[in-house]
């Protein structure tokens, strides 16, 4: 949808989306269309295993060592959720904590992160989120409330600069929204006509150009190798040890 919009196809109204989002629920019923992720909702069932020696050849797959182990400590935040799947699986090789503000966070998330970078230290916070009136509020505030967490902030995404680099189309912001006036007169918009981009309006494969981008200078990359490796061998060692386990009887 948000390429959809950005792009002139659709417009950004309610209507559309109510259409729209009707469509693709009778396209999915009916086989047409791929499943959608969608994490929120989800079936919750107790984690259970056939016998420990299932649970035992699990676990071997699961281990991980802390791979930000004597790196440089740094965070990317994502402003709303519908980034956290592909923030998650382009940034797992490195390990980096991906945050997801998802609006106006709450305090008691601000507590959770707080308390994290207290253990292990001011860390740099890169942001990313949609470049709007709304947007730009959102970090503000969430870095004024975490502020004691940050030895450096930068916004990755999306930048004025970058809307008007790959020419990205706007989409019809929110009327009403008290944010507005002193955004559009900040960046020269026509005060009566608010616009907004959306992240998701980049191609994917330059979106995650850029954020593997942001965070290579954190990443000390022999510093990773020799983690990677320890992480490798211990993992061998603990198949070695559940194959032990199995041959001896263990079930």
């Amino acid at each position: 949808m948000y390429r959809l919009v950005s792009e002139g196809v659709l417009p950004h109204t309610p209507s559309m989306y109510r259409h729209l989002s009707s469509h693709l629920a009778q396209a999915r019923r009916e086989g047409r269309f791929p499943d959608l992720i969608d994490t929120l909702r989800e079936v919750h069932v107790p984690p259970a295993w056939p016998d420990a020696a299932a649970f035992l050849r699990e676990a071997v797959d699961w281990f991980a060592l802390d791979r930000t182990e004597g790196q440089r400590p740094v965070y990317v935040a994502a402003e709303k959720d519908t980034l956290r799947q592909m923030f998650t699986t382009w940034l797992a090789e490195y390990g980096i904590p991906v945050l997801v503000v998802r609006g106006f966070a709450s305090q008691s998330y601000a507590d959770v992160v707080r308390r994290r970078t207290a253990r292990h230290g001011r860390a740099t916070l890169l942001w990313c989120g949609d470049f709007d009136a709304s947007g730009a509020e959102i970090e503000r505030d969430w870095v004024r409330r975490t502020e004691s967490c940050w030895s450096e902030v930068r916004r990755v995404l999306l930048t004025r600069e970058q809307t008007i680099e790959y020419e990205l189309l706007s989409a019809q912001g929110k009327h009403g929204d008290p944010r507005w006036p002193a955004f559009a007169a900040r960046y020269g918009f026509d005060p009566q006509h608010p616009v907004q981009w959306e992240v998701e309006a980049l191609e994917p494969d330059e979106l995650q150009r850029l954020v593997l981008a942001a965070v290579t200078p954190y990443i000390d990359r022999h510093v990773l190798a020799r983690q990677i490796a320890r992480e490798e061998e211990q993992r061998r060692a603990l198949a070695a040890f559940v194959r032990g386990w199995g041959a001896a009887g263990g079930s």
